[in-house]
């Protein structure tokens, strides 16, 4: 079962003064009620837990790509260019959501999630904030961290994946795929990961892993990385 989204075309403005001033129209608030689901195929080494966190975030997720879509038609949120990946896997952390429908199937080896949620543009605005106090924190880290880096004990895929992407913006190829060798042994069967992973790989002008990343990414599930590797190859001679 693919990933969809389905948007109630509501807008509700709350006018308000959020004095952040960071990213979007901060003196107006919008909201858009979005119902959006995810399937996560889960592997021998995955927790309920972690089934579940993943499938939950990856339906938070596509709920965020879609109320972007829509802000950024309306004008009340900023196009944040190669920032992108990384705030909108935050403000999938920030956005509240009610879980509508779940189920584990042993069978297919997946977890589903669908949620609503009521989305505002302000969610984004926090989650610009969070992104910046991250990248500031993180270059503050040892040399020796950063090429250790050390991943986080408790599952939280949203500041997990979006310090990978700030990796690969800052061009930091080689340490973004050290993060993500480490991560990948927390979530090895991750699509996101290997999406994240073969963007560095690009960097790196590695083409050969690029392709197995986004080959990896495809078989765990993600129609994007399926569209990315088939592109890809009709590029090849």
């Amino acid at each position: 079962m693919s990933s969809t989204v389905k948007a109630v075309l509501m807008f509700f403005p709350l006018f308000m003064s959020t004095g952040l001033g960071i990213a979007g129209n901060a003196s107006e608030s919008n909201t858009i009620s979005i119902v959006a689901d995810h399937t996560y195929r889960f592997g021998a080494q995955d927790s309920i837990e972690t089934s579940r966190a993943l499938a939950l975030f990856g339906a938070k997720l596509n709920a965020v790509h879609l109320a972007a879509k829509y802000f950024t038609h309306r004008g009340v949120l900023d196009h944040y260019q190669n920032m992108q990946n990384e705030i909108y896997c935050l403000a999938a952390d920030e956005i509240q959501a009610t879980v509508i429908e779940e189920r584990s199937n042993e069978g297919d080896n997946s977890y589903y999630v669908k949620i609503s949620s009521d989305i505002t543009n302000v969610d984004f605005i926090r989650a610009h904030i969070k992104d910046l106090e991250a990248e500031q924190e993180e270059a503050r880290f040892p040399y020796g961290r950063e090429m250790e880096q050390p991943v986080m004990k408790g599952i939280d895929p949203a500041r997990e994946l979006s310090r990978a992407y700030r990796y690969n913006r800052q061009r930091q190829w080689r340490i973004a795929i050290i993060y993500l060798d480490h991560l990948e042994k927390k979530y090895p069967y991750w699509g996101d990961l290997y999406q994240a992973k073969a963007i560095a790989f690009y960097g790196m002008s590695d083409t050969e892993n690029m392709a197995k990343a986004l080959r990896k990414a495809c078989k765990l599930g993600s129609e994007e990385a399926c569209r990315e590797s088939q592109s890809f190859s009709s590029e090849a001679p």
